[in-house]
């Protein structure tokens, strides 16, 4: 599993936009924009083959303005089992980095999150 969390530029339907855009090799399986009077939410589920790991990787992807800033949190799974070789994340970083560099031009800056 990896995780990110990105505060950027723009705003939630924006943000959507961009990721989807750079992500368009890759299936959308799920896709929600939702009002909460000021603030918005946006939820985009991906899912793509991993070769290395013979198994899917499925890409989670929140983004938020409920601070007055937007934020974008990843979390990126890879589908295989629990073995030593699969716990190298194959594909999961590869997910999340492709994403990371669609928001470089809006990026403001990286949140680190717990362990």
């Amino acid at each position: 599993m990896a995780q990110s969390r990105y505060v950027v530029q723009g705003n939630v339907a924006e943000t959507m936009d961009l990721i989807k855009f750079s992500q368009s090799s890759n299936e959308l399986v799920f896709e929600e924009l939702r009002q909460f009077g000021d603030f918005s939410q946006g939820m985009l589920t991906y899912e793509r083959a991993n070769f290395h790991a013979n198994s899917p990787a499925a890409l989670f992807i929140v983004v938020h303005d409920f601070n007055h800033v937007t934020e974008v949190t990843m979390i990126s799974i890879d589908g295989s089992s629990n073995t030593l070789l699969n716990k190298l994340d194959w594909g999961a970083k590869s997910f999340i980095g492709g994403v990371k560099s669609a928001l470089k031009p809006v990026l403001i800056e990286e949140v680190k999150l717990p362990d």
